[in-house]
């Protein structure tokens, strides 16, 4: 009898070469599975925002001719990928990005592409999708946008229990049994992010990150050992209330002497990151590092620190969060959502009101910027660590175990 070919699975999300924490989920995941399953599952990605790596050793495409999430390629990427083969397609984007994927025969986005809408109510793969959920909707539950396009999937994959929770919630027990609803968690690598010599890499941290000031320019060379090193690091969107961040800071330096890293991928969009800091004084006291830096620099940053701040409102997991913990260093972040699971308790800062955003009406926290400054302040230097649950060698085995169930059905 002869062998049953390798599954075909397709991973749709940022390119694993990418820079966004998507990117690195697809770079983890699809690496993975390439090492450790190819007896039975052939993996290929089909991203945005990355040119792709010989690296890594599996297919990696590229989205082409993209608008409004719409990707057009598809058919030609997963015949090219698969053949003939049936399979499975895995999207770890936002279910807001996905509505004309889930629900094709519905989707106004598809009126003037018949072709493709065609192909993907008749598509030759099973829909997999991997949430990343930050945010409840009206009444505890999804805007109802959002629960139509996840009715559109055959397996649904939170990141945390509270998403999983606020899917099952949105969608019904019924329907949520259909779509095999499930949670797992991504990893952290702890061959790389763990906890580094403080004062070597305080000594060094200029060179680690080649943060520079705003003001005079100079790069900075090491950090003092009276200075409470903070660090935020964050991209400059909406969700991630810099605001908050920056003024929790300024207050912690009326206390103490602080120095501020920002690590983060562009100082002007939603946010100006310059004018926060020259309005709230600390344009003296900041250090800023734009774009990629090496896993390994990253934990040695991460490790310089005496706390850093997660000022998101609302992670659907937040991997910044876990590589501060696995790095031994605090990590300060409010109790809400899907980052409130990773971090320990007494770490959270609670919020004293939520307001709701957005298209999906998305409930935010507010929050005191002292009582974040105070936390800091509580635990700076304090030494912390990560559930092992979250190291991808304890991860792993859950993940395959949720991937082969997926083969077989």
């Amino acid at each position: 009898m002869a062998e049953k070919p390798p599954f075909p699975l397709l991973i749709l999300s940022d390119a694993p070469s990418a820079s966004s924490g998507l990117g690195r989920i697809c770079r983890d995941l699809a690496t993975r599975i390439h090492e450790h399953m190819s007896d039975v599952c052939k993996v290929a990605t089909l991203g945005y925002g990355g040119p792709g790596s010989c690296k890594l050793g599996f297919p990696q495409y590229t989205i082409e001719g993209m608008s409004d999430w719409v990707v057009p390629t598809l058919p030609e990427v997963w015949k090219d990928f698969a053949g003939e083969e049936k399979g499975a397609v895995l999207s770890i984007w936002d279910a807001s990005r996905l509505a004309w994927y889930a629900q094709p025969e519905r989707s106004e986005q598809l009126a003037a592409e018949p072709v493709l809408r065609n192909w993907l109510i008749k598509a030759p793969f099973k829909r997999y999708g991997y949430f990343p959920f930050d945010a409840e909707g009206p009444n505890g539950k999804l805007s109802f946008p959002l629960r139509q396009t996840l009715l559109g999937f055959d397996r649904v994959l939170a990141y945390g229990a509270w998403a999983k929770d606020l899917i099952e919630r949105s969608i019904g027990e019924e329907e949520a049994d259909l779509r095999h609803l499930d949670y797992l968690p991504h990893g952290i690598n702890t061959s790389v992010f763990y906890e580094r010599d403080r004062a070597q890499s305080r000594l060094k941290f200029g060179s680690i990150t080649g943060a520079r000031l705003l003001t005079h320019a100079p790069q900075l060379s090491s950090i003092m050992d009276d200075e409470i090193l903070v660090g935020i690091v964050a991209t400059n969107q909406a969700r991630k209330d810099w605001a908050l961040g920056i003024q929790a800071v300024a207050l912690l330096a009326k206390e103490r002497k602080v120095r501020l890293w920002i690590h983060t991928d562009t100082l002007e969009r939603h946010w100006s990151i310059p004018a926060l800091l020259a309005d709230y004084g600390l344009l003296d006291k900041a250090m800023i590092s734009l774009g990629y830096l090496s896993d390994d620099d990253m934990a040695r940053a991460y490790s310089a620190c005496n706390v850093t701040l997660a000022p998101g409102a609302g992670e659907g997991w937040g991997i910044p969060l876990a590589e501060s913990l696995a790095c031994g260093t605090p990590v300060i972040h409010g109790n809400y959502a899907g980052g409130a699971e990773i971090t320990p308790s007494e770490m959270h800062v609670e919020p004293i009101a939520y307001h709701a955003e957005g298209l999906y009406s998305c409930v935010r926290p507010v929050f005191k910027a002292q009582d974040w400054a105070d936390r800091a302040l509580q635990f700076a230097g304090q030494r912390a660590h990560l559930d092992p649950q979250y190291d991808w060698n304890n991860l792993w085995p859950r993940w395959r175990t949720w991937l082969e169930k997926g083969i077989a059905a």
